[in-house]
């Protein structure tokens, strides 16, 4: 038989053991929400048109401004350029902001080296669905979401696109924000 009182002090502090994990679990999650991670930024500077020739190689850096919530943003990879509607007949990649689709079709080659793509793969290449909202399942989770920053992150990944001209282009998703963390910035 147990002496009165014994069981009772076992209880507290089970139940006090559990509450400071309970308020170190808070006190985490609220210092990880307050902190801002430093993440690259991109001004929404257009694009400067330039035709790219057949069989021409060219590295860049092309920032899509995708902060409007209704309008998708159509780029011509080709000619280097962003389409503005209502003449969308040439566009190979469209972001609004963090959603993406293509003109023709697209790959995901997983978390590589940009580099170490040399030629575009002979298959795997995939549409665009037409739904309320039309997705890729290529680009579909482009991104992580941090749950304690709220920010989104690219996942390292490398797309294929083919260009409605049959040309292909590689790209990797560097950032999502403009200057001052402001979303849309592809």
């Amino acid at each position: 038989m147990k002496p009165a009182g014994e069981s009772g002090t076992a209880a507290g502090v089970g139940l006090t053991a559990v509450a400071l994990i309970f308020l170190l679990i808070i006190g985490y999650l609220v210092a990880a929400s307050l902190t801002r991670r430093q993440l690259p930024t991109f001004s929404p500077a257009p694009a400067q048109p330039r035709t790219v020739p057949p069989g021409t190689t060219v590295l860049d850096t092309v920032t899509l401004d995708a902060r409007d919530t209704d309008t998708w943003q159509f780029l011509d990879l080709d000619r280097r350029t962003v389409v503005v509607p209502p003449d969308t007949a040439g566009w190979d990649l469209a972001a609004r902001r963090f959603h993406l689709m293509v003109g023709d079709a697209i790959t995901d080659l997983g978390p590589i080296e940009f580099d170490s793509v040399i030629v575009a793969p002979e298959d795997r290449f995939v549409g665009n669905i037409a739904a309320s909202d039309t997705v890729n399942t290529a680009t579909k989770r482009w991104y992580r979401y941090n749950v304690l920053s709220h920010l989104l992150e690219p996942r390292g990944h490398v797309y294929v696109v083919r260009t409605r001209e049959r040309r292909y282009a590689k790209f990797e998703i560097l950032s999502y924000y403009c200057p001052g963390l402001v979303a849309g910035c592809m």
